[in-house]
């Protein structure tokens, strides 16, 4: 896929911040305020703006942005590490309160992953992914501890719903959304997804981590992570694959390199991996040997850039609405079907559940 000159920016930038490793690209010179403006958004949307800044941080300063949104982009930075700083002092305050419930927290994604980063402050953050499980099995069993989880929220006042998904429940803890997994992907949706929730809690295998050099959290293996993350990114390529994916995955790469686990046999998800890796050794500098994934890899990338199917659908009108999702649902099931196996009818009876169980989204035109 031929790339513009805002893309090519994007990604030059991105090369020299996961790389930790200066620009030389002659695509930086005689660049106007308006290109670099739109490279900016373009970060934004992709969920890269912190790691776009490490990378404009390396460029000669007569090749840098205008002053003006240097100091704009600058100032967005700076509130991406004081939401990490808040998120870092919130998972270890939950982490050690459930210690003393004999409950296990394991982090995923999010801040335990931002520690594979170069800088781990500037990797996007939304919400926090916990896992629990019991500390001593012969006195409370996994199940119990997980549902102890909530219970110690509910005591303290803490609203938790568990009615939106199978696979966790959500709460708030000290303002930041917590999703407390009682499985790690959704099982009950795809047909490898039972085989592989399985996998991966034989390869969760916690391991210690320091956060900003003085506490400690526990996080998955890295052969967890290239399981969930692969799996997770499937799942988004029919529901809004996004650069940060990509980084994440390049990170994991750069630091353990690509080590399929035996149990990932399926040939849809395999091809996945393969494309996700070749993405990474073409776009933001990983050099992973690799064969395969080529076709797929260029569909990833047309759709994290031109999605044809917004989140927010641009029709008005019921039969308007209604017809756009149509073609919306057929297309993210072609999709992930070519990833995660999963037919036309159980997709297209998912959907029918879904909007049953919440009737307003029918026709509900803005998804958040």
């Amino acid at each position: 896929m031929k790339l513009n000159q805002i893309e090519e920016m994007l990604f030059a930038l991105l090369r020299s911040s996961l790389n930790v490793m200066p620009i030389y690209s002659p695509i930086f010179s005689d660049v106007s305020p308006a290109v670099w403006q739109d490279c900016y958004q373009l970060a934004v949307k992709q969920g890269v703006m912190a790691l776009a800044w490490d990378g404009v941080c390396t460029l000669p300063t007569d090749l840098q942005p205008p002053k003006a949104l240097k100091l704009n982009w600058a100032m967005a930075v700076e509130k991406y590490e004081e939401r990490y700083q808040r998120y870092c002092s919130t998972i270890v305050d939950l982490s050690q309160y459930y210690a003393q419930h004999g409950i296990v927290t394991v982090q995923m994604k999010g801040v335990g992953l931002s520690t594979y980063y170069p800088i781990p402050s500037h990797r996007e953050g939304g919400d926090i992914d916990i896992f629990t499980y019991s500390a001593d099995p012969s006195k409370l069993s996994d199940a119990e501890a997980n549902r102890l989880a909530d219970r110690l929220m509910e005591e303290q006042g803490i609203e938790v719903d568990s009615s939106h998904s199978k696979k966790h429940s959500v709460f708030y803890y000290k303002g930041i959304p917590i999703e407390n997994h009682k499985t790690f992907i959704n099982a009950e949706t795809y047909r490898i997804a039972v085989k592989m929730d399985a996998l991966l809690k034989e390869l969760l295998q916690p391991v210690k981590v320091e956060l900003n050099g003085n506490n400690e959290i526990l996080i998955p293996s890295p052969a967890f992570n290239t399981v969930f993350l692969a799996f997770h990114a499937a799942q988004h390529h029919a529901r809004g694959l996004a650069l940060h994916h990509l980084c994440d995955w390049a990170c994991l790469l750069g630091k353990y390199g690509l080590h399929i686990p035996e149990g990932v046999t399926d040939a849809r998800f395999r091809n996945m991996i393969l494309a996700m890796t070749r993405l990474c050794n073409d776009y933001l500098g990983t050099a992973i040997p690799v064969q395969g994934g080529e076709e797929l890899a260029q569909e990833i990338l047309q759709e994290i850039l031109y999605p044809p199917y917004s989140k927010n659908v641009p029709a008005q009108g019921k039969w308007g609405i209604l017809v756009y999702k149509t073609k919306r649902m057929l297309h993210t099931h072609r999709l992930c079907n070519r990833v995660l196996r999963i037919s036309l009818a159980r997709w297209i009876g998912n959907s029918i559940i879904l909007h049953l169980r919440f009737p307003h989204t029918v026709f509900e035109t803005d998804r958040k």
